[in-house]
């Protein structure tokens, strides 16, 4: 049906209803065809009771083609629209709205919505996440690990490659069994899918265990056992080097319960035994266990798989801030701003950096909530200030909490929240807002529990090593809190505070102006030299 025959029938059924069609938005997918309609709000319940009377007319002259869905959005017009445009700065731009609307909606990526346009991380290139390997890639929430499983997939099937996407959330209610049984349908189900019509026997033996998998038969008996060995045997004559070649992508694996993550992984790896057939798992690698090495269970790096780290620290702030202004760049760039620095000053764009500590998804979430923030405060608001970043970044704070009950158990998340409490506050007493650890400490549980903090974005690591200047061989890592936890109205005055400026550190005292002195690399080690001590034991 062309796109004029299904507007005016869409138009006819909704005129009738006296509902208004503002817009009509197609959007294509293998074997389904979705219609987004645009109503008005106020005929939004009623749109939505036509969706069905809508299907049926559309579809009724369809054949062979994939069929219509219907789904209703309202439409909502803004002041400017409607001629009572609001006075206000740079900032109350309709294209500035529309880059807030556009970073809400496509900040978190997922196999349905992909990012706006994939920017590759310098850590970790796409050649290397194509590599005929099980891989394991492991970074923090938000640093774009799903973002680079995605690309990949991209270029896989446009090389004629055979993929499959699950996101671990949906096996995370199943067992191990149930859970592996899912993702060898799928990857079976896919392959039979890739040999469209063909009846050679290889593909025919892939059909029958996919069969005996789900147990259709035609006596309707259960669901046949069927063994890794089998299914790997099945795979073993199609998944050949040059023939066919099969990639299954796990992301956000850490979601699995970790008493079974070795032995899923275990059982996928046996089932892609001698294939080409690869695993590219996505997760944060304290919440993760493949390999359990008292049962010789699992994925052993480096022997099984390749490791690669894609969690981002504040070692290297000015790259940091290149890259994250290069990925927010494609986002003011789609809603017609020329670049993030018309709209932001040199300063907030460096706190941005730092109340991210670096993570993109972060990143781009502060700089949508730091535009809010500023509309909120001043309404001639022209640019975003180190002040509006701050804001954002105590909203966001709730935010990561949520995120931590929903990672961790709720008695562990407890545990994590009131050792962040007793670190800030001990921190701040001190009159830091940054802190030394002994690396001697590493093997405490104390660290590891300063880990997760790290993990969940609470604190952020800015040097992974330096020398105590007067005993020899002694270490430290320097952290600072984040930003969130010291930028409170009833912050102490005379806080020594660490700031990001393009691209490089600063230090402040709270409270009094004229105090910033900029911190090349060896003045910056040795102030962190002089930071508070953290012993690890106080965490527990």
């Amino acid at each position: 049906m062309s796109s004029n025959r299904f507007s005016e029938e869409v138009t006819r059924i909704l005129s009738d209803a006296d509902v208004e069609v503002r817009r009509i938005d197609e959007r294509n997918f293998p074997g389904e065809n979705w219609l987004i309609i645009l109503v008005p709000e106020d005929s939004l319940a009623v749109a939505q009771s036509l969706a069905g009377t809508i299907e049926r007319s559309l579809n009724t002259e369809k054949v062979d083609e994939a069929p219509y869905a219907v789904i209703f959005r309202p439409d909502v017009i803004s002041e400017e629209e409607q001629g009572g445009r609001k006075d206000g700065g740079r900032l109350a731009g309709r294209d500035v709205t529309q880059l807030i609307n556009l970073l809400e909606a496509r900040s978190r990526t997922s196999d349905a919505l992909p990012s706006l346009k994939y920017v590759e991380d310098p850590r970790a290139s796409l050649a290397a996440v194509a590599a005929s390997r099980h891989q394991l890639i492991y970074g923090r929430r938000g640093v774009g690990k799903t973002s680079l499983l995605l690309e990949a997939k991209r270029v896989a099937e446009r090389e004629g490659h055979v993929t499959v996407w699950i996101n671990t959330h949906v096996l995370r209610k199943l067992d191990g069994a149930e859970a592996f049984e899912f993702v060898a349908q799928a990857a079976l189900s896919s392959v039979l899918q890739h040999a469209g019509t063909s009846e050679a026997a290889a593909f025919g033996r892939i059909e029958q265990t996919l069969e005996d998998l789900r147990g259709r038969r035609q006596n309707e008996m259960p669901a046949k056992h069927v063994s890794i060995a089998e299914i790997n045997k099945a795979f073993r004559t199609v998944l050949r080097g040059g023939v066919v070649r099969l990639y299954i992508f796990m992301d956000d694996f850490y979601l699995m319960p970790i008493s079974l993550q070795s032995h899923l992984l275990d059982d996928l790896a046996g089932m892609l035994r001698d294939c080409d057939g690869w695993l590219k798992v996505a997760s944060i690698e304290r919440l993760t266990r493949p390999f359990e090495p008292s049962s010789k269970v699992g994925l052993e790096v480096p022997h099984d798989a390749s490791q690669i780290d894609l969690d981002v620290t504040l070692e290297d702030p000015a790259s940091a801030q290149s890259f994250l202004e290069s990925v927010l760049t494609n986002y003011t760039a789609a809603a017609g701003i020329k670049q993030p620095g018309s709209i932001a000053k040199p300063e907030a764009l460096g706190r941005l950096v730092l109340a991210s500590g670096g993570v993109p998804r972060d990143y781009l979430n502060l700089f949508a909530s730091s535009i809010v923030a500023a509309r909120q405060s001043r309404p001639q608001a022209q640019e975003i200030g180190r002040e509006d970043v701050a804001k954002a970044a105590g909203t966001s704070a709730r935010s990561k909490k949520r995120d931590l009950e929903q990672d961790v158990s709720s008695e562990n998340s407890r545990s994590l929240l009131q050792a962040l409490e007793k670190l800030s506050t001990s921190v701040k007493a001190s009159g830091y807002t940054y802190f030394r650890v002994d690396m001697t400490e590493k093997n405490e549980i104390g660290y590891e529990i300063l880990g997760q903090l790290a993990d969940m974005r609470f604190v952020h690591l800015i040097q992974a090593g330096f020398s105590d200047q007067h005993r020899a061989g002694t270490r430290y890592e320097a952290y600072i809190l984040d930003l969130s936890e010291y930028t409170d109205v009833r912050l102490k005055r005379s806080l020594q505070v660490l700031d990001l400026e393009g691209g490089n550190w600063t230090m402040r005292l709270s409270g009094k102006a004229g105090t910033v002195k900029k911190l090349p690399a060896a003045q910056l080690r040795d102030v962190l030299r002089q930071s508070p001590l953290v012993q690890m034991s106080h965490l527990l």
